[in-house]
């Protein structure tokens, strides 16, 4: 999944992006799993090979397997992107997801100062 890219489809909405594979992905034995917490970004597979990314107006838990989770600092940028945009993931450490999130909060800080 980190190596490939996926389309944005036109199914997607404020629950989720449904993402195209660019390379169609097999899941050998799909099954669903017992419902637990989910959150905004969480990356789930379900049985067609298809990745949902939960969004803003997601349901609160899921029983499709979680494959991956976009950081906190990348969902406001995803959010704004329209059906039809190819995507593309890369692993990141906690460390770097943290630094992230920080830098994120650091500008909307300046932002909100700007405008006071």
């Amino acid at each position: 999944m980190l190596n490939d890219a996926f389309t944005i489809s036109l199914e997607s909405d404020r629950m989720g992006y449904r993402l195209i594979p660019e390379k169609r992905i097999t899941i050998p034995s799909p099954h669903q799993l017992i419902s637990e917490a989910v959150t905004f970004g969480t990356i789930q597979m379900p049985p067609n090979g298809e990745p949902i990314i939960l969004m803003a107006d997601r349901q609160t838990t899921g029983g499709y397997p979680k494959i991956g989770q976009v950081i906190t600092a990348d969902l406001h940028r995803l959010a704004q992107l329209p059906p039809q945009t190819r995507i593309t993931f890369e692993m990141v450490t906690m460390y770097e997801a943290e630094n992230a999130a920080r830098r994120l909060h650091q500008q909307l800080q300046a932002v909100s100062w700007l405008c006071q």
